[in-house]
């Protein structure tokens, strides 16, 4: 196939020497023969020489990371006459004919095939998990960890590693954890992912095996975001303990004012539900949660988030409010923690309807708009 067939079928256009000018197309061809092709360079030809239908179906299994490599080498191209396009094909299929019984796959290999395209932090990156039996990741692995235990093994290490820990995991579990340190500790964790967390793949692979050498394989229980600070810590925030979690955000206000809204903003707890979440929530998320967490969550609310108990129960029929509060009057008493979680259950119901985009959340006050807002209410008092 000639080049300008290449740059004709496959949309990947080939800029070609201006037929006009023979002399400089006969300098091209000289300078040819010194052309050296990279092998994302070469790939990218073999894949524009197919065509797109031929190509179209490769196309599709490429990953869109190995399609931004074939993207640049190829951007970088200026002008691949006939003969160097045919070297390029004969190469690729003279690979192909290579007597062999077969080709083997494995870990190694794999590493080696990558090496020829990425270096060592982009094989960490694309190998991440492969090396684990059944593709699963350490970070994985740890959902089925018991979160005393891990926040025991954290205890001892440092707040920057601690930090960089719980960033891999999901918010809810690293918000459990976080939970488990004392108030210091915590804050220091925090002060530590209210900054940027630049940390190479090939040393998140060094830490992942620290984890399965040293805390996941001896306890034998195994079987992604935001990149903003504050969208991460606020969501973490969500299922801590409400004392600790204002000693929290009092540490923050003190220790990393810049990022305190940003925090605030990514928090929905409890007693957020009257200001930020819409009524025709409460009847939906009611649907989704069990009776008896809603009940205890309602009724503890009544001492710890007044208004949001209130807003949940004016939300709904009456006759089915005085139901629940004749329910909740039935309640056996648990504890503090125990009534926190089923708070806890409620609103993960409803971060999860405003995930999926069935309600929109009502954004925070800023500060400002917050004293604003509580001097005019002072004003209407009076």
């Amino acid at each position: 196939m000639t080049t300008s067939g290449a740059q004709r079928n496959s949309g990947l256009p080939v800029p070609m020497q201006p037929a006009r000018n023979q002399t400089m197309h006969a300098h091209s061809d000289n300078r040819n023969a010194k052309l050296v092709l990279t092998p994302p360079q070469k790939a990218a030809l073999v894949i524009a020489a197919l065509g797109p239908s031929a190509a179209g179906p490769i196309i599709e299994r490429i990953s869109d990371e190995h399609l931004r490599a074939f993207t640049r080498a190829y951007a970088h191209l200026q002008s691949v006459p006939k003969a160097a396009l045919q070297g390029v094909v004969v190469e690729f299929v003279s690979q192909l004919s290579i007597v062999k019984d077969e080709i083997n796959g494995g870990i190694e290999n794999t590493r080696e095939l990558l090496g020829q395209f990425f270096d060592e932090d982009g094989i960490a990156r694309l190998m991440d998990g492969l090396d684990e039996p059944g593709g699963e990741t350490v970070w994985k692995k740890l959902e089925q960890a018991s979160d005393e235990d891990f926040a025991e093994y954290l205890s001892s290490q440092k707040p920057q590693l601690v930090a960089v820990v719980l960033s891999k995991l999901g918010a809810e579990q690293a918000s459990r954890i976080l939970d488990q340190f004392e108030t210091d500790v915590a804050g220091k964790v925090i002060l530590c992912l209210s900054k940027p967390l630049d940390v190479k793949e090939s040393t998140l692979q060094i830490l992942s095996d620290t984890i399965e050498r040293n805390f996941l394989s001896p306890m034998k229980t195994t079987t992604g975001k935001s990149h903003d600070p504050g969208d991460m810590i606020g969501a973490m925030m969500n299922n801590i303990m409400s004392d600790k979690r204002e000693e929290l955000l009092a540490f923050i206000s003190e220790s990393a004012p810049d990022i305190l809204q940003s925090v605030k903003k990514s928090m929905l707890t409890f007693s957020d539900i009257a200001t930020r979440v819409p009524p025709k929530a409460i009847p939906m998320a009611i649907k989704e949660v069990e009776l008896e967490e809603l009940l205890q969550a309602v009724k503890y609310g009544k001492d710890n988030a007044p208004a949001a108990a209130e807003f949940i129960l004016g939300n709904i029929s009456q006759r089915m409010a005085a139901q629940y509060q004749e329910q909740m009057d039935e309640l056996k008493p648990i504890t503090p923690k125990e009534s926190e979680a089923a708070q806890s259950s409620f609103m993960a119901v409803i971060r999860a309807l405003a995930a999926s985009g069935e309600i929109d959340l009502i954004e925070p006050l800023s500060e400002e708009e917050q004293a604003e807002s509580e001097d005019a209410a002072e004003a209407d008092e009076t």
